[in-house]
């Protein structure tokens, strides 16, 4: 992949093949982590027999997690800047390694590697461009939930006879919370503003945190097998069962958002809307700019007064 066309022009001196080999290859590590834990979401409550594979795939996540764990801190050190912000960054990718694929320690400059774009300026112009780039694959993917909605809906009993409909059911809720994490995971890091993305976007949070409370449960769900207490493993089971139900309708929720804000008249409004929101906070900045220049110009006329 040639990222050379696409290459913004106040990056150049990043593109030497050193720097951006080694962002390929995180990319790919962080990419497969997060691809990993998708899989395993939605199917762990059905291993309980397979410790052997468990314990590999455990493995698999350990290693991927040491080299993002390993990378950012040679990078943390190499770049030498100590700050609360930097700390912050290095705790991010400890605690959430997918974020490796967007965010790096290492000394980079103010530029990021999109896959697909090379080495990029994270400024405005480029969240706009991912965020229209997410927006229809986005769509496809949220469309994803209507069949596994109407299986689990009207075709729930045919599931233990055919095992297809089971795989069809976990993999399409993978892809889904796949790309919703994917969407994320690349927008929250370029948004100038975290709080005020977090808040916008909250929806989509649930909508990736909810599965992992659920693989929570499932986890305590194969500690109970082993203890056999069946009680106790219905209601697991049960539990599981209403989160993930409250998932798909969170998604299908989404879904209408999405729908709805591609109406043209509806995307109007919706564009007017904010348009004079930010007309209104434009007017607030101008006034207070008018205030503080007021003030010192009559402070510098009280210190001139005298002579």
């Amino acid at each position: 992949m040639n990222e050379s066309p696409v290459q913004s022009q106040d990056c150049p001196s990043l593109a030497h093949e050193q720097a951006t080999v080694r962002h390929r290859i995180l990319f790919a590590v962080a990419l497969a982590f997060l691809v990993l834990l998708a899989l395993v979401l939605h199917a762990l409550e059905r291993e309980e027999e397979g410790r052997l594979a468990w314990d590999l795939i455990g493995g698999l996540f350990f290693v991927l997690w040491l080299s993002v764990f390993l990378e950012s801190l040679i990078g943390y050190f190499r770049r030498g800047e100590y700050s609360w912000q930097a700390s912050g960054k290095l705790l991010l990718l400890w605690l959430v390694p997918p974020y490796r694929m967007i965010l790096s320690t290492h000394p980079n400059g103010p530029c990021l590697w999109v896959p697909f774009l090379g080495w990029q300026v994270p400024d405005r112009a480029l969240f706009a461009r991912l965020e229209r780039a997410f927006s229809v694959p986005m769509l496809f993917m949220a469309l994803l939930i209507l069949p596994i909605l109407a299986i689990e809906t009207f075709g729930s009993k045919y599931i233990h006879f055919y095992p297809e409909l089971q795989l069809f059911l976990d993999f399409g809720t993978s892809l889904i919370w796949l790309a919703f994490s994917l969407e994320f995971i690349f927008l929250s890091s370029l948004a100038e503003s975290k709080w005020a993305f977090l808040l916008k976007n909250w929806l989509n949070l649930v909508i990736i945190l909810l599965p992992l409370f659920a693989f929570l449960r499932s986890l305590r769900l194969v500690r109970l097998l082993r203890l056999g207490r069946t009680a106790r493993l219905l209601r697991v089971y049960q539990l599981r069962g209403l989160i993930m139900r409250a998932w798909r309708g969170i998604v299908a929720l989404e879904l209408m958002e999405r729908i709805l804000h591609r109406d043209p008249k509806t995307r109007l409004a919706h564009l007017k809307a904010k348009l004079q929101s930010q007309e209104r906070d434009l007017a607030i900045l101008r006034q207070r700019i008018q205030q503080l220049e007021t003030r010192i110009a009559r402070e510098a006329e009280q210190r001139a007064g005298p002579d």
